[in-house]
């Protein structure tokens, strides 16, 4: 395969940051949105929530029409959706649409967010995933850190709505590179599970909705999401080639397992974010500016560890760099943790964003490589969607249930810190355990 793998990488990358840059962009521009569009803080919950929920939700869906239409172009569709969607945030009158506009959002992000990992498949040998993963990892970090700074200048120089405008003119370019670099295909000829599409969709938007609203109504919209949830599993087992979730890969141990690593990976990262920025600014007193230079190390770790970790990959397989990237990951919330429950130096924090930084730069690249290495071409969007869905719903489960844990302990902000730390650890711990029984580079079996 010659050079325009690269190519194709650099196209995928290029859409890839504007979706994670939008992710961290909009929350430095929350009160400046509240003022200028009214509504109370509640509402303002949703702007980000309703982003989630459209986000998560579609995940699976978007990851098998990608398997029979082709990943390119529904990654290409959704890139394009993305933009318009960001126009019209942009352009939103009242809190109301905003709401509405973001949704929009996370529904064409869902389009595309399933079918990197399927095109690099496709686009490097598995010797080489390693590396082209790691270059993506980079990425990621590069547009988290650069998010907040960039939505700051924004609003600060120019208006809130810029946070989404600039969105259009990266979008455009993506769609552009896409479509010279990024490799086509026919699709696959297998039959659409429209009632596993109907009983996924349901089954999960009870279940994320229940978990960002934690509501009188969240018990039984659990439960509900639950009876659907299992429904789904029994007849996607039935489905054979046409199953929308190829769930038979949990028979893997490197599916399963890597699976679990990562769900804790997302958990734990995203977990951590809301107190660690609590207690450095309501607690500590902190500015936002010198709150967000204590985790700046995560994100330059992770920029770059990225590439070198990937190309560790390569050598050596993903089982030991997993465990290493998960066990640095679970020492980093010891660090922080101990930090915010001992009130040490705030700026001790630092020390462990770095072991964060290093954390997400060892494991993410061998998780998805492992994950994607048993998978079979023509169910690779599939997998690459029940990858996705369950590393996203361990992240909205991470955040729900530390937004709880505060909520309720609020009177007593010591204690609800150090509950808040005591289960993201068990969490990342829970990680490493998953990475344990990852199998070693000769047990992973390429699909052909």
């Amino acid at each position: 395969m010659g050079p325009s793998r690269w190519g194709g990488l650099a196209a995928l990358l290029a859409g890839f940051f504007v979706l994670l840059l939008d992710t961290t962009i909009v929350a430095v521009a929350s009160p400046s949105i509240q003022a200028d569009l009214g509504g109370d803080v509640a509402a303002l919950f949703w702007v980000t929530a309703g982003y989630l929920l459209a986000f998560s939700v579609p995940l699976l869906v978007a990851g098998r029409l990608g398997d029979l239409f082709d990943p390119k172009r529904v990654y290409l569709f959704g890139m394009g959706g993305f933009g318009v969607a960001s126009a019209l945030c942009g352009l939103a009158p009242s809190m109301g649409w905003l709401i509405a506009f973001r949704i929009l959002q996370g529904l064409a992000a869902a389009a595309m967010a399933p079918q990197p990992l399927t095109l690099i498949r496709r686009l490097f040998a598995e010797d080489e995933r390693g590396r082209a993963f790691g270059i993506w990892g980079s990425v990621a970090a590069a547009a988290t850190l650069l998010g907040p700074i960039l939505g700051g200048l924004l609003t600060a120089s120019l208006d809130w709505r810029w946070i989404f405008w600039v969105n259009v003119p990266l979008c455009a370019v993506a769609v552009v590179l896409g479509i010279r670099l990024i490799p086509g295909s026919q699709g696959s000829s297998t039959r659409f599970d429209l009632l596993g599409a109907a009983l996924s969709t349901a089954g999960l938007s009870l279940l994320v909705w229940a978990l960002l609203s934690w509501s009188p109504l969240s018990v039984p919209a659990t439960a509900l999401a639950g009876v659907l949830l299992v429904f789904f599993w029994f007849r996607e087992r039935g489905q054979g080639e046409d199953a929308l979730a190829p769930v038979g890969l949990y028979r893997s141990s490197g599916y399963l397992s890597a699976s679990l690593a990562m769900a804790s990976l997302g958990a734990t990262v995203l977990a951590m974010a809301l107190p660690t920025m609590l207690y450095v600014q309501e607690i500590r007193g902190f500015g936002p500016m010198e709150a967000a230079m204590v985790l700046a190390p995560d994100a330059v770790v992770a920029i770059l560890l990225s590439p070198p970790a990937g190309r560790w990959v390569d050598r050596v397989g993903g089982r030991r760099p997993a465990i290493l990237g998960m066990s640095l990951l679970a020492t980093s919330i010891l660090l922080i943790g101990l930090v915010v429950v001992l009130s040490l130096n705030p700026w001790w924090i630092s020390v462990g964003a770095a072991f964060l930084g290093a954390a997400n730069a060892m494991a993410w690249s061998p998780l998805s490589a492992i994950a994607m290495a048993s998978v079979e071409p023509d169910a690779a969007g599939g997998a690459s969607g029940l990858f996705n869905t369950v590393r996203q719903v361990g992240a909205v489960t991470g955040v729900a249930v530390t937004g709880a844990i505060l909520a309720w302990l609020e009177s007593r902000p010591a204690l609800a810190f150090a509950v808040v730390f005591g289960f993201v650890g068990l969490v990342a711990v829970g990680g490493v355990a998953a990475a344990l029984r990852l199998p070693g580079r000769s047990r992973v079996v390429e699909g052909v």
